[in-house]
């Protein structure tokens, strides 16, 4: 099976099974798996049609953490970030 295959299972099980977010690990650990695959086919493979979908997968996986909580927040981080003052989350 194509990993992007996999992922979109992935996604629709998420959808459809509420009861997996209750479970905060195994959501956790789904949405880093949907994250770091992203990032691989994307940046590795340099797949540019799942450039979207992985941008995507980072805002996700940035409100799941709980890094970015709002669009400030977001804002913030990104001008700390490029002024060089290291982990801006």
């Amino acid at each position: 099976m194509h990993r992007l295959d996999f992922l979109r299972d992935m996604v629709v099980v998420l959808l459809t099974d509420r009861g997996i977010y209750s479970d905060e690990t195994l959501f956790r650990d789904a949405v880093e798996e949907i994250y770091r695959t992203l990032r691989e086919v994307v940046l590795e493979e340099g797949n540019r049609d799942a450039v979207e979908a992985y941008e995507l997968a980072v805002l996700l996986r940035a409100v799941v953490f709980q890094r970015v909580l709002d669009v400030e927040s977001a804002l913030k981080a990104i001008e700390k970030s490029l002024s060089g003052e290291g982990n801006a989350l």
